[in-house]
């Protein structure tokens, strides 16, 4: 058999026709070649990352359950947080109405401005660069340098990012009245490591609190309750256990009896004013 051959003319001048390009995604019968295509990219991701990061990010967007869309009102929101931040009109009948009253009073009486008692100046004592250099040091290492922004739209890297000498003129020398702001929980770190070398100090922390103290964890309590539990079915011994469930413990601490409570223990200076 013999080859053919013709000369036929070139379209446009072009030496060669240009194949267009296959889309990623290629469409077939019933969308299957495309449903194929998406296997193989997933497929790629989990036997080929990029790196270990890269490799979690995609189990975790296969297994973890997908957002919802939140079915709370800002509305009701408000309401529920009104509620919750401010003394109750009409007080629980567990409340000592008179009690009530008194330390309201007192805490009126209590100065603007009241003198640091500690030797140490725990409550006075101006922040260094060494304790922001700890503070930046403490959320690298439990905080995602992705996590969520402040009302400020300021992240926890922005923060860190600020030399250590002008965050500390910063807190220092300003009074930050803002909500929900990184540079607000920087200082509420800070200042909760006050209270707490504090604490520990003058032995005003108990021993069986384990949540928000340096070497303690919360799961130090049930370790406990199990050890108890056991030796008491070792000794053929019977223990009886309560657990105790405050609702909304911290919004409703009523904050004058909490003052009065916090002089008494020891407690004065700027950072308590």
């Amino acid at each position: 058999m013999e080859k053919v051959t013709a000369n036929l003319p070139k379209i446009g001048g072009a030496e060669e026709t240009l194949r267009p390009k296959r889309e990623e995604y290629p469409r077939a019968h019933r969308g299957r070649a495309r449903f194929a295509a998406i296997r193989a990219k997933n497929r790629k991701k989990v036997l080929d990352p990029p790196s270990l990061a890269a490799f979690w990010n995609t189990i975790r967007s296969f297994a973890d359950p997908k957002p919802e869309a939140s079915t709370v009102t800002a509305g009701g929101l408000k309401r529920v947080f009104q509620q919750r931040v401010n003394p109750p009109e009409i007080l629980p009948p567990q409340f000592d109405e008179w009690q009530h009253r008194i330390n309201e009073a007192i805490a009126k009486l209590l100065p603007p401005h009241t003198t640091d008692p500690t030797a140490e100046g725990f409550f006075s004592r101006k922040w260094s660069e060494k304790d922001i250099e700890e503070l930046n040091d403490y959320l690298r290492k439990s905080h995602s340098r992705n996590s969520a922004e402040g009302e400020d739209a300021t992240s926890y890297q922005e923060l860190m990012e600020v030399p250590p000498d002008e965050m500390a003129h910063l807190y220092n020398d300003f009074r930050l009245v803002v909500m929900e702001s990184q540079f607000l929980k920087g200082l509420t770190i800070l200042s909760h490591w006050r209270f707490r070398d504090w604490g520990n100090k003058y032995l005003k922390i108990p021993p069986w609190q384990n949540g928000f103290r340096q070497g303690y964890r919360t799961n130090n309590n049930p370790f406990i309750l199990r050890c108890l539990k056991e030796w008491a079915r070792a000794h053929g011994k019977t223990i009886y256990i309560s657990f105790v469930d405050f609702s909304n413990a911290f919004p409703s601490t009523d904050q004058p009896t909490l003052w009065l409570k916090l002089t008494r223990m020891g407690v004065g200076g700027p950072l308590f004013d």
